[in-house]
């Protein structure tokens, strides 16, 4: 049974009250079915629930120390809003370069709202950071989980982290998973390294899968204000994490067993990953046709019940390209679907440079890339679709310079690590053609002058964000994706 706290209040109100202080009395007695309610939130620092769910006995139920393990997009972020609360909270990451920075006081992370927060965190000495993890009321796993070259799960930062925590908890704690995670791995994973160290995961600990839900560039607005999915490997586990959310967060927490969250989290970013297929599916029978998909978008998004989003040359980050392989591989027999949305959106790449070569441009030649973050204006390169773009230019034999305004270094499929020009000028200069692979604001009001170092004149625009008569009228060939070509 899936419950929901009814009715949202304000992250500074919630602050302001004194929540419910029974939450630091051990209590034995036996409650009745949780229901959905309207009680205050817990204050920070005294996080639990009182009493016992389905008869089992509340052991520790105060949560006044974290410790986040994995100080990445997520992490990092989530450490700093729990100390902000009033938490204390300690940061953990196996990275010295990230533990170096944030001792030194500067922020690894390029957002700005994620730097402000951080950096006032690390000043109110709510957070420090180190190595390893240390022992504390509760744990929160936010570790990558990316797929390997079969595309199976690489659970083994997982493994770690959970090992790390292994060495330093105490009886009662709360252990909560964050990554997006095969179904079972909480479970499995999680709870199966925690039994090695001689636990019992559901009568001394507290175990919950509660996947992230941020969208990168928003993510202290998104931890705040979505909600979350609360998976216990206990009712009483899903209840103490129910609390510890509801005490930071704005949004609902919704609980559940652990395989339901963890399957809830892989099917919210395979609907997109499958909607972003048929855009793209769209955008290839338009190119085809010699019809523009993007007014065939519009006009059909005008009906009541269609949001046909819009095309573009593949899809990057942490989740949507990987997370469907974990249903892929989990049920192959009924995923069909999934697995053509994968190709299709993994093709996108391959697609771009095949109307660049139908458009004239001959292998040897020249080609600027613009963009190697996965989206834009982020300075996060992981699972980007330009590193497809480049796999295809490196295997048709063509050469090649990338251009990122926030991106410095990108680590290719070979292990070679490639320096990204910061200076677009420097990428574009002598090139045959330049494609748009990342749709940063800094390319969407990019003049036909910029383009003036190139020695060709093909511009191929992944996203459909240059503008576009105005390079024409300059003598440019631009072929937008979803377009019919243009002379």
């Amino acid at each position: 049974m899936i419950v929901a706290r009814q009715g949202r209040r304000s992250f500074v109100s919630t602050l302001g009250r004194t929540g419910i202080r029974q939450l630091n009395e051990i209590s034995v007695k036996v409650c009745r079915p949780v229901v959905p309610s309207r009680r205050r939130r817990p204050r920070a620092g005294a996080v639990g629930t009182k009493g016992e769910l389905r008869g089992e006995r509340i052991r520790h139920v105060k949560i006044e120390t974290i410790c986040v393990v994995g100080l990445g997009y997520v992490g990092l972020p989530t450490a700093a809003l729990l100390a902000r609360a009033g938490y204390r909270v300690h940061g953990a990451d196996v990275s010295a370069a990230v533990i170096d920075a944030l001792s030194s006081g500067r922020c690894p992370l390029a957002e700005n709202d994620v730097a402000a927060i951080v950096d006032q965190a690390l000043k109110s000495g709510n957070l420090t950071v180190g190595l390893a993890p240390v022992r504390a009321d509760a744990y929160i796993i936010c570790v990558p989980t990316p797929v390997l070259p079969d595309r199976s799960a690489d659970l083994s930062m997982v493994r770690a982290a959970a090992r790390a925590c292994a060495a330093v908890i105490e009886r009662g704690a709360l252990v909560i998973l964050e990554s997006t995670s095969p179904i079972g791995t909480t479970r499995d994973v999680v709870g199966g390294e925690l039994a090695a160290h001689g636990w019992d995961v559901n009568a001394d600990l507290d175990i919950c899968y509660c996947p992230e839900r941020v969208f990168p560039g928003a993510t202290v607005r998104e931890i705040l204000q979505n909600d979350r999915l609360v998976g216990g490997l206990t009712s009483r586990a899903a209840a103490r994490a129910k609390a510890l959310y509801e005490s930071f967060c704005e949004g609902s927490a919704l609980t559940a067993d652990a395989e339901v969250a963890e399957f809830s989290k892989l099917m919210e970013n395979t609907y997109r990953d499958v909607n972003i297929a048929l855009a793209n599916v769209f955008a290839r029978i338009g190119e085809d046709l010699g019809v523009d998909v993007h007014d065939v978008i519009a006009l059909a998004n005008r009906h009541p019940r269609v949001n046909v989003l819009r095309p573009g040359p593949g899809v990057g980050g942490h989740c949507i390209p990987v997370d469907p392989w974990f249903l892929i591989n989990a049920a192959p027999g009924p995923s069909d679907l999934l697995r053509v949305a994968r190709d299709v959106n993994d093709g996108q790449a391959a697609r771009l440079l095949d109307r660049a070569e139908a458009a004239g441009l001959a292998r040897g030649d020249d080609v600027a890339i613009l963009g190697a973050a996965y989206r834009g204006n982020l300075d996060d390169p992981r699972e980007s679709p330009s590193l497809a773009m480049l796999h295809n230019l490196n295997e048709r034999g063509y050469r090649w310079r990338i251009h990122d305004p926030f991106v410095r270094r990108l680590a290719m499929e070979t292990g070679e690590t490639v320096e990204v020009r910061p200076a677009i000028a420097d990428a574009l200069e002598g090139a045959d053609a330049a494609i748009v692979m990342t749709d940063h604001a800094e390319y969407r009001t990019l003049a036909p002058a910029v383009f003036a170092p190139m020695a060709g004149k093909l511009i191929i625009d992944g996203h459909r964000i240059l503008s576009e008569r105005a390079l024409v009228e300059a003598g440019y060939q631009v072929l937008p994706i979803g377009a019919a070509k243009r002379a």
